[in-house]
């Protein structure tokens, strides 16, 4: 029997929302399947074809509030919307173009992060071992994406800390329902990445330290990327570009934990690691939520939408539709995951896909090699920010 909803009711930061939100989302594409969400002033859209739809027509979907659109007065702070646009912001054509050029130059940044990340999780789990407890997220999957994200772009070790301190604040107050004083602590935080980056690009003292700026700042500026492009593509990238790292590795170790027969068949064939990574991707996706504004008057499942609204694609909803992926519910390593959206797709796919699927695979692999038993050592919490999917902590025990 089908459980009545009213989508009015829909709280995204009810703990057992946080905690599992598939049911609601099951719910939802039966039942409403584009539904306003009050708190984030957003039609949530919950069907993978609609959900593609607006990911693939960047011509009716933007990133931005199409001009002439006067800003919701309800909105209020927003601290992501704060950020100068950059290549995770940008509309065509001129997202085309700073794809075209920065492209090459990361995935050129990139070509050392799989010996960086083993290196990392492998001393990270020789510390652990010797206490035969680890706390996952905070003494594994924060610290190997840092040193790869920090290596890739060219930050001092001096610095790591400072930057990574920053992201955290960030990432806190994003979250709506938290305090003001978290909120505006992000704020703060914001302006000092932005103007760390601003030095950083310009600064002599940087000039041999390598990496990903640089090259934007060198190779990329000859091209005819502009230098505020530069500071606002590398505050992207070190906002958003190892949490999905950071949270891929916390939350798929939390569900190879509860399917063991997975765990096994991944201990006994390693081969199957590059697909495992995908359905983790898929299951339980770092990224549930991404935003669109409507370019022009347009009827999403069956709901009119107006010039200027704003639309949310589900992406962990989409993933779980069982119109595109047999026993969606299903954890499983085997299965065909092409057509997931945890990356998002189309012309606006995750830039820093290719960071995760490096570095990624080098964690997973030290984790099950290193540790022949892995259990869970207490309840993990989950993160109330319903745009991103993640354990908070994740306690085990491991031998």
């Amino acid at each position: 029997m089908t459980t009545p909803l009213d989508p009015s009711k829909f709280n995204p930061h009810d703990p057992g929302y946080t905690r599992d939100p598939y049911a609601w989302y099951a719910m939802f594409r039966e039942q409403a399947p584009v539904s306003f969400v009050p708190l984030y002033r957003s039609n949530w859209v919950f069907r993978y074809d609609d959900v593609r739809r607006v990911l693939d027509d960047t011509e009716l979907f933007l990133k931005r509030k199409p001009d002439a659109v006067p800003e919701d007065p309800q909105s209020g702070f927003d601290v992501m919307d704060s950020m100068p646009p950059g290549v995770f912001s940008l509309d065509p054509p001129r997202h085309t173009q700073v794809r075209t050029i920065v492209d090459p130059l990361f995935a050129a940044a990139i070509t050392s992060a799989a010996a960086t990340a083993e290196a990392t999780a492998r001393a990270q789990l020789k510390r652990a071992k010797s206490s035969r407890r680890i706390e996952l997220v905070q003494q594994f999957a924060v610290p190997v994406p840092t040193s790869v994200l920090m290596s890739v772009l060219g930050i001092l070790p001096s610095e790591t800390a400072t930057v990574a301190g920053w992201v955290s604040a960030i990432l806190a107050g994003n979250d709506p329902t938290n305090p003001m004083s978290v909120r505006m602590s992000a704020a703060t935080c914001a302006m000092a990445l932005n103007a760390y980056f601003q030095a950083f690009s310009r600064c002599p003292a940087h000039a041999n330290s390598g990496g990903l700026v640089q090259s934007m700042m060198t190779k990329g500026t000859a091209q005819g990327l502009l230098p505020e492009e530069v500071q606002s593509t590398a505050v992207n990238f070190v906002v958003a570009g190892y949490l999905s790292t950071v949270f891929l590795i916390a939350t798929g170790t939390l569900n190879l934990v509860r399917n063991p027969a997975q765990l096994e068949l991944l201990r006994k064939e390693p081969a199957r690691m590059t697909n495992a990574i995908e359905e983790m991707l898929r299951f339980d996706a770092p990224a549930q939520l991404v935003d669109r504004y409507v370019a022009g008057d347009v009827e999403l499942g069956g709901v009119q939408l107006k010039r200027g609204d704003r639309v949310t694609g589900v992406l962990g909803s989409a993933n779980r539709d069982a119109s595109r992926f047999k026993d969606p519910d299903a954890f499983d390593i085997t299965r065909d995951t092409s057509g997931h959206v945890g990356f998002g797709e189309g012309i606006h796919t995750c830039i820093g896909a290719s960071l995760v699927r490096a570095g990624a695979p080098a964690a997973f692999r030290l984790l099950i090699e290193e540790l022949p038993t892995i259990a869970l050592d207490g309840a993990p919490q989950w993160q109330t920010d319903p745009y991103l999917r993640s354990v908070a902590n994740l306690p085990l025990v491991i031998g």
